[in-house]
């Protein structure tokens, strides 16, 4: 059975129609990345939790993202390489790859983020240690007046 045109090109458009909805999901995570770094810039702690299940649920996302493409490569082995270079499924490929990117330096920038506010806090707590330890070491204390030159 040979390659016929009619075979590549609806696997080129079944291709290009996953793609366009991958390269949806990709841009609906990307907002949702941002909202994150908001979020966390802002101190908006009680909104993140949500926000952190919903990124979790977009990793499961990504997975099936990956598998929806190797089950239409599995399935159309010697089609596939042929119709993954028609313009449209590059440009896609592109784009998805280009927001992929971005996504990932969200990310690397809310990370940055919170491991700065995660030194500023436990800095934070070490002082309120420091000033307990302080306070507890002034309450134990001989509460008369102390003289520098031993003298009552």
């Amino acid at each position: 059975m040979g390659l016929s045109y009619h075979d590549v090109n609806q696997l080129e458009r079944e291709i290009a129609t996953t793609l366009k909805v991958e390269y949806s999901f990709y841009q609906s995570l990307y907002i949702l990345i941002d909202r994150q770094r908001d979020l966390i810039k802002f101190d908006k702690d009680e909104k993140l939790l949500d926000l952190f299940a919903e990124i979790e649920r977009c990793h499961s996302r990504i997975r099936k993202s990956d598998e929806k493409i190797t089950a239409i490569k599995a399935k159309n082995p010697r089609l596939f390489p042929l119709a993954v270079t028609a313009p449209e499924v590059r440009k896609l490929t592109a784009s998805i790859a280009t927001l992929i990117k971005k996504n990932m330096a969200l990310v690397k920038e809310n990370e940055e983020y919170l491991t700065n506010r995660y030194a500023r806090i436990k800095s934070e707590l070490e002082g309120l240690r420091n000033s307990s330890q302080i306070m507890k070491y002034l309450k134990d204390g001989d509460p008369r007046p102390q003289f520098v030159d031993s003298k009552s």
